[in-house]
């Protein structure tokens, strides 16, 4: 599914003074603990797939929102975020991204969809939530054409939320079978999220800043696909809930969800053709100086990874991943 990016050219610094601002006295910072990652839907069965293995891995859960539209998001704290206090380190310094300087902290979403005991703007899902969601309405008998009562949908699941423990977090098993297809394997285990649309203008860079400011998350980019890789690992808990409740329906010819499939589907993931090369934070300078704007900040030639790698391989000698 392709990722929405259509905030407009310019971005509006809105920013207060630390001590003036919202943030400085929010309960949680909820905006810089809880990354919104990646759209997706849940038409289909292979999307329910997606869905709810994508849900097993650590840290990654789940939105949908009141709009019907669904979201996964990263619980993770950015690396500019001071705790206790909740401060931003790089609050209103060049560093900053635009995106952050730009967001109204006076009327937050964030503070309007986190912060409640019960369900009103979103539903948060874990991977436990998302089979009594599946089983409650009979979504894969009824082929997932299902119409669903926003409000009645908010208090079941509240409901549905006091009487559950949530999974722990510790029972995690490593990735071995779950690595990039790079075509030297690595040593650490990842997450690859399918490819979004690439930068269409300056702002969208800003988008990739903000992203890659949460520990864990990187870009990785070839001539002809970007995508963000997370680290983190499975939950073992959750796999278990999912082969109780599926298996082997999770092996259907439509719907097996595995990083073998995703190589078929999208061809730059295959082994046969391009390098990936994997930035940080601090490499998007580079690869916005090698991007070519015409007049009004919109992109007219993105780099080729070669170039990229060429400008950033003296300082990551272990850059590429080929």
């Amino acid at each position: 599914m392709k990722e929405k990016m259509d905030f407009s050219d310019s971005l509006k610094i809105r920013q207060d003074p630390w001590d003036d601002s919202p943030c400085s006295h929010c309960p949680e910072i909820y905006c810089c603990e809880n990354l919104p990652l990646a759209p997706l839907r849940l038409n289909n069965q292979g999307d329910f797939i997606n869905l709810i293995l994508t849900s097993s891995y650590n840290g990654i859960f789940p939105v949908l929102k009141e709009t019907g539209e669904w979201n996964f998001y990263l619980k993770r704290d950015c690396q500019f975020l001071s705790k206790p206090g909740g401060q931003c380190q790089i609050h209103q310094s060049a560093d900053q991204s635009l995106i952050c300087k730009s967001y109204d902290a006076h009327t937050c979403w964030y503070v309007k969809a986190f912060n409640t005991e019960r369900f009103t703007t979103i539903i948060r899902f874990d991977t436990e939530m998302i089979i009594w969601f599946e089983r409650k309405y009979k979504l894969i008998e009824n082929a997932f054409d299902v119409d669903i009562n926003w409000d009645e949908l908010c208090s079941a699941a509240y409901d549905y939320r006091l009487n559950t423990i949530d999974i722990r977090p510790d029972a995690f098993i490593p990735l071995e079978s779950f690595r990039l297809p790079f075509k030297k394997s690595r040593s650490d285990q990842y997450l690859f999220l399918p490819p979004y649309k690439r930068p269409e203008n300056r702002n969208h860079f800003e988008l990739l800043s903000f992203r890659l400011g949460f520990p864990g998350v990187s870009l990785a980019i070839t001539d002809s696909c970007w995508a963000f890789i997370i680290k983190t690992v499975l939950n073992l808990a959750s796999l278990n809930l999912i082969r109780k409740n599926y298996y082997p329906a999770i092996e259907h010819k439509d719907g097996f969800f595995s990083f073998d499939s995703v190589m078929k589907e999208f061809s730059p993931y295959s082994d046969a053709g391009e390098q990936w090369v994997v930035l940080q934070r601090s490499d998007l300078k580079v690869l916005k100086d090698l991007t070519v704007f015409d007049s009004n900040g919109r992109v007219r030639k993105l780099p080729k990874s070669s170039e990229v790698l060429h400008a950033l391989k003296p300082k990551h000698p272990g850059l590429v991943a080929s």
